[in-house]
């Protein structure tokens, strides 16, 4: 019981160690972040150019808008910068679990993981957000206008852009879940066809026209993550079967 209790301890500690680390990461990349507030606000307005009137500039609602506003977009661009560590220290946290041949795949894993989240950021950024954007106007009433809030715009649009990053982790962390053990190949792939349909109808939503050829290029990506994952068990399982076979064999 001793032995049980002080292991668990040792997760907690472990677990709050790797939470430091990356609070200190995502507010080292804040203050870069916020060092360059004005550009990263001028990339932000990019996926809407030309979706409003020219004399709707975008407006604060408060006297203390203006500097939430930094902050907030200082934040995002914390964690942006800061997700190679984070990505670092969740490999840490869970290598005690791994075998001593996995647990070499750190810097792989590192390099996958950050390269899918920022390719989902940027997916969102250039795809997504504008198509998003376009739908949502479509569906104003007749003899109104909108008047664009930068804190309202920043909060949607950094909502998507994080979603999809995390969503664009979905192989890397599958390949992680199946390394330890928490999942088989066969349970995801029973899923597969009600992942497509959720896909076409995420699509079908953001996709601002009803063309076949728009909504597939809004959902291959997302299904296509689905497939990489379910590789990525059958992958982890087919080695882990022929290293017990092997073993075996011996």
């Amino acid at each position: 019981m001793d032995e049980k209790r002080l292991t668990f301890t040792g997760h907690l500690a472990e677990l709050r160690r790797a939470l430091m680390v990356s609070g200190i990461a995502v507010m080292g990349g804040f203050g870069i972040a916020f060092a360059f507030a004005d550009q990263l606000d001028w990339a932000l307005r990019l996926p809407i150019e030309g979706l409003l009137p020219a004399d709707s500039d975008p407006v604060y609602l408060g006297i203390f808008e203006p500097i939430f506003y930094k902050l907030k977009l200082g934040l995002i661009g914390g964690i942006i910068l800061a997700s190679p560590i984070v990505f670092w220290q969740l490999w840490w946290f869970v290598s005690p679990g791994l075998r001593p041949r996995e647990r070499r795949l750190a810097i792989p894993f590192i390099l996958v993981a950050t390269c899918f989240f920022l390719g989902g950021a940027a997916f969102c950024y250039f795809v997504v957000l504008p198509k998003a954007a376009a739908f949502s106007l479509t569906q104003m009433a007749e003899k109104t206008r909108i008047i664009l809030s930068l804190k309202s715009y920043l909060s949607n649009s950094a909502t998507f852009i994080l979603a999809f990053g995390l969503v664009f982790e979905t192989p890397v962390l599958t390949f992680l879940i199946a390394t330890l053990g928490l999942i088989r190949p066969e349970t995801l792939a029973r899923y597969r066809k009600y992942v497509l349909l959720f896909s076409f109808v995420i699509a079908a939503i953001l996709t601002p026209t009803v063309d076949v050829f728009n909504q597939t290029i809004m959902a291959l990506p997302m299904y296509v993550l689905f497939e990489l994952g379910v590789l990525a068990a059958r992958l982890v399982h087919w080695r882990k079967e022929k290293r017990t076979g092997g073993a075996s064999a011996d």
